[in-house]
């Protein structure tokens, strides 16, 4: 009976490691300042690929460059797919992940949109706090990148404006 509960404990914290990376990506792309900072550790240590390293939350929240550049125009939306998950190491309070993920980032350009893709990896360490697993180490790298003419895009506000215009 104690290995089904070490498995059962194991298949819980693995949920919600991933969930907590999952959550991330939602925050990111929403421009929720507030969900993206709940997956983080006050003294996070991350390094985004060319960007300097940053050191504690605020730093970090500072540091990320999607939301700031939605909010100033310079992008119209960012969507994230969270793919390829993999739990290097969980052991007691501690879990170590790679995640491969796809940026599609909407910039508007002359005359039209362009869409950036990114492939990105993120090696995160997480541990378990009393709010829940956060990752207080992050290395995010850039492995391709490339631009194509947008056919359509829509910004969150228009998008939701839309929403509620059909609900009423």
């Amino acid at each position: 009976m104690a290995q089904l509960s070490s498995d059962l404990q194991y298949l819980i914290d693995r949920a919600a490691v991933q969930d907590v990376l999952a959550r991330y990506f939602h925050g990111i792309d929403g421009c929720d300042h507030e969900r993206v900072r709940s997956c983080f550790t006050d003294d996070v240590e991350t390094h985004y690929a060319l960007r300097p390293p940053t050191r504690g939350i605020e730093a970090l929240m500072e540091s990320l460059q999607t939301s700031r550049r939605i909010r100033e125009g310079s992008m119209k939306v960012s969507t994230h797919f969270m793919g390829n998950f993999n739990l290097m190491g969980l052991e007691g309070d501690t879990a170590e992940t790679e995640i491969n993920a796809i940026a599609f980032l909407v910039e508007p350009d002359t005359g039209e949109d362009v869409v950036a893709m990114r492939s990105l990896r993120y090696f995160d360490r997480l541990r378990r706090q009393e709010k829940g697993w956060r990752i207080f180490n992050r290395v995010h790298t850039l492995d391709w990148s490339c631009q194509v003419p947008a056919n359509f895009a829509v910004t969150a506000g228009r998008r939701f404006s839309g929403l509620r215009q059909e609900q009423r």
